[in-house]
């Protein structure tokens, strides 16, 4: 238990991740982060906000632990939207508030980007920055695709460039991974991971004081890099590792104690939605849906807002 905090849990030893650096939206938009990814040299994100149609521009200058978002592609502007817009209404299987942009993922190869849109189940793909279309995969023999409810649809997307494989999480209820070929659009196959040792453990909300809360198994995102599928573990607080070969985990990290003091949430689920690493770093962004920083927060990382994060951790070697 920390003292200091209003929280305490019970949770299996995991290697817990130290911050290099927390960065804090300095903007007063209220973005929710919910996807990010490498496109060319600069990181942008997707925000799921209702109806928000932009991508954004990550800037952070070095040394400073403040961040802010500006409008780097605009969807609804490209060729191919009105199609969209108009497979968005004809999915009947989603209630009709849900048929519109929910954008939760975000992945990138060379001159093209894929967006995962949640409430109606779909990857959208941008050529060039200049065009963006449905990815026509074949759903139709997923039973419980639509499961959960519209917010239980797509939460991250990530693609292996090199072969061509993108892999897309359906968030839970149940939660799958979905394994997709690119040139084809075939899917290859559908999976879920053994289950961390935490899952089903409790987490006791001391601030509160109501008892006991479940941490229900869901993924907030995914990312492909050296070889190895990642996947974000929000409610376990963990990064997974895993054999895209085998589709075994390989490793799992928690960052639980990073996360968890840093907003007045007293809600069960975790908050980082968005997965990205480089050679040397691991960068978690957090959507908190606008609950204000902790008094905590404030005294360790001279934050008082209401904006997301990134936490920013070294890559442990052989991760």
């Amino acid at each position: 238990m920390i003292s200091t905090l209003a929280f305490s849990v019970l949770l299996s030893p995991l290697v817990e991740l130290a911050p290099t650096s927390v960065l804090f939206d300095s903007g007063k938009e209220g973005y929710e982060i919910s996807g990010v990814a490498k496109v060319g040299d600069e990181l942008w994100i997707v925000s799921d906000d209702p109806e928000q149609h932009y991508l954004y521009r990550l800037e952070h200058k070095k040394k400073d632990a403040r961040i802010k978002f500006t409008p780097a592609l605009d969807l609804v502007q490209l060729s191919g939207w009105d199609k969209v817009r108009d497979a968005m209404k004809e999915a009947l299987a989603v209630p009709t508030k849900g048929r519109r942009l929910d954008l939760e993922g975000l992945a990138a190869c060379p001159g093209t980007i894929y967006v995962a849109n949640e409430d109606v189940r779909q990857i959208l793909v941008v050529q060039d920055q200049k065009s963006i279309a449905v990815a026509p995969i074949d759903f139709a023999s997923v039973k419980d695709l639509y499961d959960g409810g519209a917010n239980a649809g797509f939460e991250g997307v990530a693609v292996d460039c090199e072969h061509g494989i993108l892999y897309a999480a359906k968030e839970r209820e149940p939660r799958r991974i979905f394994k997709v070929d690119v040139k084809t659009w075939k899917l290859l196959d559908a999976f879920d991971l053994p289950l961390s040792a935490r899952q089903g453990q409790k987490v006791i909300d001391f601030k509160t004081g109501e008892g006991l809360m479940d941490l229900s198994p869901d993924f907030g995102d995914l990312a492909f890099d050296g070889g190895y599928l990642y996947a974000l573990e929000r409610n376990t607080y963990e990064v997974t590792k895993i054999d895209p070969k085998t589709n075994q985990v390989v490793d799992r990290l928690s960052y639980y104690l990073t996360e968890k003091p840093l907003y007045e949430t007293q809600e069960p689920f975790g908050l980082a939605e968005a997965l990205h690493l480089t050679p040397t770093e691991i960068w978690l962004g957090l959507d908190n849906n606008g609950t204000p920083a902790t008094h905590f927060t404030a005294k360790r990382y001279g934050y008082k807002g209401s904006g997301g994060a990134f936490l920013v951790f070294p890559r442990p070697k052989g991760f």
